[in-house]
């Protein structure tokens, strides 16, 4: 099987590649990203440095990658090329790990997510709101609470704003795009759980992970949770909205028993290599859902905890 990976420079994507090579059948992994020299480039067995997918020549490049490599499988291995092949996946001849497409489309602008949610009287949204001043936000939300941009990814654009000096140190980010929200919970309470849909409002397998974040938007360290009966109470309600088709990921935090939804990402998410070691592997999921039409294959899920650390891979030349 020829499975193509792409921006394997990112944790997703490289995350994607240490797992299907615990996959029992013989796989070659093609790899695209960016940037020529990344971790990605060096798992995989073939390599490929490709424009941005705003780049008018981005389809030529695919087209022909795919072609050469009679490619069976692709896995978009971060958000930017999850939303080109959402919108461009016909023009190529192989399959790609996609998920409900109006899921993909409402999870690119939080404020639509959010506008969406509450029509459809989703219970655990937190109270968002845009253009206001510090007094105001103040009153509606209490101090301190959070900005973020309506179009964003991986933290960027997040501030905790304790003052009004706080607010007007960023205030060149500041648009009708900004997001108010109240701080919920603790960065004790914060948790993503992945879930593989069916497309008909259930899901196949599931994964709780109680988290702690990097800087860099991805997860620091890890705890298995066995279950959590309101967290998962949560997700049910949001599968059964939305039809999630394969790895689907739901970030939440906790005040007690009451969880409130931060955002829901409709593809493999960072944490994909930790969950695999845990008995969760999304990618090996995804060639027998997608690729091959088999019933997953479920197993027992492992306790434990992960923290993760900068390593080295040398390349001697």
């Amino acid at each position: 099987m020829n499975i193509l990976v792409t921006g394997v420079g990112a944790i997703i994507g490289y995350g994607i590649i240490e797992s299907l090579r615990l996959h029992d059948e013989a796989i070659t992994i093609i790899a695209t990203d960016i940037f020529e020299e990344n971790h990605g480039k060096y798992t995989s067995d073939f390599f490929y440095q490709v424009p941005y997918t705003s780049d008018p020549n981005y389809e030529n490049v695919i087209t022909k990658i795919i072609s050469d490599h009679k490619i069976d499988l692709v896995f978009p291995g971060i958000e930017q090329d999850l939303y080109y092949f959402a919108q461009h996946h016909s023009k190529f001849n192989t399959k790609f790990i996609l998920n409900n497409l109006q899921l993909i489309e409402l999870s690119k602008n939080k404020l639509k997510m959010y506008d969406y949610l509450e029509k459809n009287q989703f219970q655990d949204l937190i109270p968002t709101h845009t253009n206001l001043d510090f007094a105001s936000a103040k009153e509606l939300l209490g101090v301190p609470f959070i900005i973020k941009p309506k179009i964003s990814y991986a933290s960027k654009g997040f501030h905790i704003i304790r003052s009004e000096v706080d607010l007007e140190s960023v205030s060149s980010e500041i648009n009708e795009g900004t997001l108010f929200q109240p701080m919920v919970g603790s960065v004790d309470e914060e948790y993503t759980i992945a879930v593989f849909g069916d497309g008909k409002g259930n899901f196949l397998d599931s994964i709780i992970l109680r988290r702690y974040l990097a800087a860099s938007g991805a997860s620091d360290k890890t705890f298995v949770i066995k279950n959590d009966d309101a967290l998962m109470k949560s997700v049910k309600v949001l599968v059964e909205l939305f039809k999630p088709i394969g790895p689907t990921n739901f970030q939440f935090r906790k005040e007690g028993e009451k969880v409130f939804l931060l955002e829901i990402n409709p593809r493999i998410s960072s944490s994909c290599s930790i969950r695999t070691k845990f008995g969760y592997n999304e990618p090996v999921h995804c060639i027998n859902y997608f690729s091959k039409n088999l019933e997953l294959i479920i197993f027992p899920k492992k306790e434990g905890k992960a923290i993760r650390y900068i390593a080295d891979n040398v390349i001697y030349e």
